[in-house]
């Protein structure tokens, strides 16, 4: 078994930036020590929901701050990027994390995101397709190298940084599962424990050698989590967190009047998102015991926490990370 931790860098309220970024990096560092194998981070722009969305320079800090665990952007949002930019940046990553570098690449899932950087929301899908297949062309290279496509013109640019990995790092496709067999690359499920089950059966029975470098592959489960030290006072905290996690990621989505594409807070329905297990909460003992039954058929080796959201302090997500480290990975 393998444990992973989510974070998007939300912003709980009332923190200074700097004080911000050193608690997620701190965090970053509690969960390493308790045995966490990776740590991934989403992208997401002018909006409370991440408050470190340069995803560069999070992830380079987080190479410093940490020396085992795997690092893995959760995605890249390959449209807000100009590829020669990205392509250095990974290469410079891989080498700064000593081979422990995962990139994550998608369209991302915020129209509004798109339209306040000036780009058409409509495109977005084939932007990513066709940056993607850019980059894995550039590092599969040998020298210059030159691309012709509908977004992008390339000819005879040089390759001077490699990725440490070879070809390049291990790649995530999260939000779907069959585009992420197809590619023959990792990706992540949520929901009730038997559609995650159910998931991860198509994935492998879709699954192609794809695009994964030679780099084997990972299917993981993905909930929020709040540990504590009983199962009411988790369940106070996971209400409460719930309501500010809801309102910073629809902020946007309410501004330009866009309903909210697979809304991950099930409406803003505690309760719902409880019975549909994309929250967790409880005692050690309950979230043991849930974590159990997610894995006891085998299907699931590597299971992803986000213990740092909606309006959770440090101190709070801190706790959770610690007594998911003592009661969940040590036993």
């Amino acid at each position: 078994m393998r444990f992973g931790v989510f974070d998007q860098g939300e912003q709980p309220g009332g923190v200074a930036l700097g004080a911000l970024l050193e608690s997620r990096l701190a965090l970053a560092e509690r969960a390493e020590e308790v045995g966490f194998w990776g740590y991934h981070k989403s992208e997401h722009h002018l909006i409370p929901l991440d408050h470190a969305p340069s995803m560069g320079v999070f992830l380079g800090a987080l190479a410093q701050r940490t020396s085992r665990m795997r690092l893995c952007s959760l995605v890249h949002i390959l449209p807000f990027y100009h590829p020669l930019r990205l392509l250095e940046e990974i290469c410079m990553l891989d080498h700064l994390t000593g081979g422990r570098l995962e990139i994550g690449f998608g369209k991302g899932v915020s129209a509004p995101e798109h339209q306040l950087w000036g780009l058409d929301p409509d495109e977005a899908a084939d932007r990513t397709e066709e940056m993607l297949d850019l980059l894995l062309s550039a590092f599969t290279s040998e020298g210059d190298f030159s691309y012709s496509g509908r977004f992008y013109e390339l000819e005879d640019v040089p390759m001077e940084l490699r990725p440490l990995q070879d070809p390049y790092p291990p790649l995530w496709r999260p939000g779907n599962v069959e585009m992420a067999a197809a590619l023959g690359v990792s990706t992540i499920v949520g929901g009730p424990i038997a559609l995650v089950h159910a998931a991860i059966d198509r994935y492998q029975t879709l699954r192609q050698p794809g695009v994964g470098g030679g780099h084997e592959p990972t299917v993981g489960a993905i909930r929020k989590f709040i540990v504590a030290p009983t199962d009411r006072e988790a369940d106070e905290l996971g209400r409460r967190a719930w309501a500010t996690y809801t309102h910073n990621l629809g902020l946007l989505f309410r501004r330009f009047n866009c309903p909210i594409p697979n809304d991950p807070t099930i409406g803003g329905d505690y309760d719902r998102a409880c019975e549909l297990q994309v929250i967790v909460t409880g005692s050690p003992e309950r979230i043991r015991g849930h974590v159990e039954d997610l894995t006891a058929n085998g299907q699931v080796d590597y299971v992803v926490g986000a213990f740092a959201f909606g309006d959770l302090s440090h101190d709070e997500a801190l706790r959770s990370i610690d007594l998911f480290g003592e009661h969940v990975i040590g036993a």
